[in-house]
């Protein structure tokens, strides 16, 4: 009881701290960060909450939708649900209402984020109510939204950025850094699930136990073996761009928080974003450009120019960093190529599996114990590559076979109405076929061939 209050006491005097320094302008501290995170736990029954992307084409000739053509569908959306449109200068990038949006990704991938339920029976059904309203308005402008990891036909040569003064910094900053940065940006689609956490202690392990799972669960789920207008080599060449996008914001570049098998909590996370080079920040709706040239540490102790670093500069920042599992006001876990909509909800329900289950993250924790960071990278490159089809030597099993028993673990712990969401992964794992699998087992070698099966089976 006394640990209790104790702890009461230091929330309260860390508010108070952080109301002082918004008063007076003064630098953020890591006490005011590692708050934010605290203040984001949750009580009660968890949430699960899902974004969705899919790669915009014209139907006709299987070429990139131009952005005025999207941006209609935005505005015509909005209008028949009556959303507000968000703007970037003076240019349609989404629309929004409550804690759902619609928005345009750099290359004009179309993301669809939904509000948090606790059902995934209700996130279907939202999913399944917004998709087919696009994909209506998307016939209508001759546009149809493909459940595919990159795109198939053009590469980012020819894909025009989405004018959003985000996307031009990092167009202009990542490439320095990653070869494959711009592919990663104009050329891919992708599922993120997010998650609550209940506390700085279950957020970590949260974090690290998504991690380890991270390369078999990337491998199951590769969907992106068409590129280019040919099979590429690579199961998942979503999944290969990330890699080579920038090794100081992106894959899993917390070594020692995955690497520690005790002891992590906020503050080993928060030191990494720390480290990460800058892009910008935002000064009355204004953006001044840092382009790397101080990390956000820099930032708190120096200031750049006339300017203090604040709680809204490390929020901003930390979204600037991509690693595939990702710790903000939820857990992100974003390492997984855009799927058709039972198998988005299918990631979620894997997640939710394990993610919501001590008992079911101890199993994977114990299961997964053989491995460290450099093993999870080796396995990451070859999941990108094989999908499953290769040895995970450490744990003397096929990434297939690990990948099944993580489902396999997660259906046991679902609630009974919602295990059947896993069906057909282990049944596919069982076949040792990953999602490319079946693209490539039909004999598709191009763009429209892709296209064309994918429009017949979503």
């Amino acid at each position: 009881m006394v640990c209790g209050n104790i702890t009461v006491m230091q929330n309260i005097l860390n508010k108070e701290q952080n109301e002082i320094l918004k008063i007076l302008n003064l630098p953020t501290t890591r006490a005011e960060i590692k708050s934010y995170y605290i203040e984001n736990c949750k009580k009660g029954i968890l949430k699960t909450g899902l974004e969705y992307e899919r790669i915009s084409l014209d139907s006709r000739t299987f070429e990139t939708a131009k952005y005025n053509v999207l941006s209609e569908i935005i505005k015509n959306f909005a209008l028949i649900n009556e959303w507000e449109l968000i703007f970037d200068s003076d240019i349609v990038i989404g629309a929004k209402d409550g804690f759902n949006s619609i928005s345009l990704e750099p290359g004009g991938q179309f993301e669809i984020s939904l509000e948090p339920k606790y059902s995934l029976d209700d996130i279907l059904e939202n999913l399944t109510h917004y998709t087919r309203q696009i994909d209506r308005l998307g016939e209508y402008y001759n546009v149809s939204f493909f459940n595919i990891g990159i795109n198939p036909k053009e590469t980012y040569i020819d894909i025009d950025i989405v004018k959003k003064r985000r996307y031009e910094i990092m167009a202009d900053y990542l490439p320095k850094l990653g070869k494959l940065a711009p592919v990663m940006m104009r050329e891919t689609a992708g599922v993120q699930a997010n998650f609550d956490y209940t506390s700085e202690e279950d957020a970590i392990l949260k974090l690290k136990t998504a991690a380890y799972m991270s390369p078999f669960i990337t491998g199951f789920y590769a969907n992106s073996p068409i590129r280019d207008n040919a099979v590429s080599g690579y199961k998942s060449f979503r999944a290969l761009a990330w890699k080579y996008t920038g090794i100081d914001r992106c894959g899993l570049f917390y070594k020692n928080l995955i690497n520690s098998r005790m002891g992590q909590g906020f503050e080993d996370y928060i030191d990494t974003i720390l480290n990460v080079p800058m892009l910008y920040i935002i000064r009355n709706k204004q953006i001044i450009e840092l382009n790397g040239s101080i990390t956000f540490k820099d930032f708190m102790q120096k200031g750049y120019g006339e300017y203090s670093a604040s709680l809204n500069d490390y929020i901003l920042h930390s979204s600037l960093t991509f690693p595939d599992i990702r710790l903000k006001n939820c857990l992100e876990v974003r390492n997984h190529d855009s799927q058709n909509t039972l198998n988005a909800l299918s990631v979620c329900a894997l997640y939710k599996g394990i993610l919501y289950s001590k008992d079911a993250i101890n199993e994977v924790m114990e299961f997964l114990k053989p491995l460290n960071y450099d093993d999870l990278e080796n396995y990451g490159m070859q999941s990108a590559k094989f999908g499953v089809d290769y040895m995970a030597d450490k744990l003397k099993m096929t990434a297939s076979d690990a990948a099944r028993k993580l489902f396999e673990i997660s259906r046991r712990y679902l609630p009974d109405n919602e295990k059947d969401y896993l069906d057909t992964p282990i049944w596919l794992l069982k076949n040792r076929k990953c999602m490319a699998d079946l693209i490539l087992e039909k004999g598709i070698k191009d763009s429209e061939s892709l296209c064309r099966h994918v429009k017949n089976n979503r």
